[in-house]
């Protein structure tokens, strides 16, 4: 079975209906003749027409395979990939806070007061790169990496120590001030995100205990 799809308005035809009438002279008389011509104007789609045989003699057969799951050695490159990835997004924001904090404290050639201003307010409690918006933003990075595991904790808190060691070797030396707000702020939250774990473990093995008490009752 064909089916067409025309993507096109809709076509007619139109008849126009001619009468002739011929005379004819013949032996001093004359003779009139009629004749009728019938002329058929014809409209053709001028869009593209597509065609889709639906006979099971030209389906094709799809097989799809499952994906296999990683293995264990896999699954631990992908977990080491993505902590290098963090360490180094660690790194890469405290550059951007030290430069913040740079164009705030000198104003030179190639800085306008104006952008001195602006990045005065950015390193300002509040502001994009404070050490309260730049702690935040690593914990956050980080408690998405561990997908509510709280057993990678101390592995994201290393990469976090790492990054702010390779920011160091960046910049040759030790951190502004403003680095070290930021580090004691990190860490404080990893010690609340520990604390939080702790009493979530708890509570799961209360909940346990009482359950248990609760069917030896019964």
């Amino acid at each position: 079975m064909n089916i067409m799809n025309v993507n096109a308005s809709v076509y007619a035809s139109s008849t126009v209906v001619q009468q002739n009438n011929t005379t004819v002279k013949e032996n001093g008389k004359e003779t009139t003749t009629s004749s009728t011509q019938i002329k058929q104007d014809t409209f053709f789609a001028s869009a593209s027409v597509s065609s889709q045989n639906t006979s099971t003699d030209n389906t094709e057969n799809i097989t799809y395979e499952k994906p296999k799951k990683l293995s264990a050695e896999q699954l631990k490159a992908l977990s080491d990939q993505r902590i290098a990835s963090f360490k180094n997004m660690v790194s890469n924001m405290l550059g951007k806070q030290v430069k913040t904090l740079n164009k705030a404290l000198f104003e030179g050639i190639t800085i306008s007061p104006e952008e001195q201003q602006a990045a005065l307010e950015a390193i300002s409690p509040g502001g994009e790169w404070s050490p309260e918006a730049v702690s935040e933003n690593i914990l956050n990075m980080a408690k998405a990496l561990s997908g509510g595991d709280v057993s990678k904790l101390e592995l994201l808190k290393n990469a976090v120590i790492k990054g702010f060691e390779a920011a160091e070797t960046t910049w040759g030396g030790k951190l502004p001030s403003i680095t070290d707000e930021t580090y004691d702020l990190i860490m404080k939250g990893f010690d609340e995100w520990a604390k939080e774990g702790t009493e979530e473990t708890d509570k799961t093995d209360e909940s346990k205990d009482d359950e248990i008490k609760t069917e030896k009752a019964e």
